[in-house]
C-alpha cells in the first residue's frame, strides 16, 4: 500500500484543525501536520518571503514525514488557492503516495457563528468569508459541514479514507 498525503483546506474558522484531531485517531500509524504551525512567530509578517518560506518547510516536513514509516500524512492548512497546494506539492521529492485533497465548506452564516463561539480566535471575519469564497474553487472534494458536528466529519472523512482505491 502507498502513503497516503490527505490535505484538509478550508476557511480560518471552518473546523479543519477540529476534525484532523479527531480523524488522526482513525489513522493507525498517521501523522499530522497543521500549516499554521509554521506561522507561529513574533511579529507576525505575512509577505512575500515570509509565504515562500513557510511553504518551502511545509514541504520540507512533509518530505521528512513521507521518508519515514508512516502510512497517513495529514496536512491541515486554509489552502484557498489550487496554487499553494502545486507549490507544496511540487516541492515533494517523493511520488510514490496516493494523494487525495478535501475541503471544508459551509455558508458565510454558519462560518459567521463559528467564528463568534471561537473565543480564542482573532480572525478577521473579512477575510475569513473571503477565504470561504476563494477554497469553494479549489479543485478537491469539498465536505459541507452545515449542521454536521466535528466527530460526524471525521468520521465522514475516515469512510473516504479507508475506502480509497489501493493502488
Amino acid at each position: 500500500m502507498n502513503k497516503k498525503l490527505i490535505f484538509i483546506g478550508g476557511a480560518p474558522g471552518i473546523g479543519k484543525s477540529t476534525v484532523a484531531g479527531l480523524l488522526i485517531k482513525y489513522l493507525e500509524n498517521g501523522i499530522w501536520l497543521d500549516g499554521d504551525d509554521l506561522w507561529r512567530m513574533n511579529p507576525f509578517l505575512v509577505d512575500e518571503n515570509t509565504k515562500a518560506m513557510v511553504e518551502k518547510n511545509i514541504s520540507f516536513v512533509l518530505n521528512s514525514f513521507l521518508k519515514e514509516h508512516f502510512s497517513y500524512i495529514l496536512f491541515t492548512w486554509v489552502l484557498h488557492s489550487d496554487s499553494i497546494k502545486d507549490t507544496i506539492l511540487s516541492g515533494l521529492d517523493q511520488a510514490d503516495f496516493d494523494f487525495m485533497h478535501f475541503t471544508l465548506i459551509c455558508d458565510e452564516k454558519t462560518l459567521k457563528e463559528r467564528l463568534s463561539t471561537d473565543v480564542e480566535r482573532t480572525t478577521d471575519q473579512s477575510l475569513a468569508i473571503n477565504r470561504l469564497e476563494q477554497s469553494k474553487h479549489v479543485k478537491s472534494l469539498k465536505i459541507d459541514t452545515v449542521n454536521k458536528t466535528p466527530p460526524e466529519i471525521a468520521s465522514m472523512l475516515k469512510n473516504q479514507i479507508i475506502s480509497w482505491p489501493v493502488s
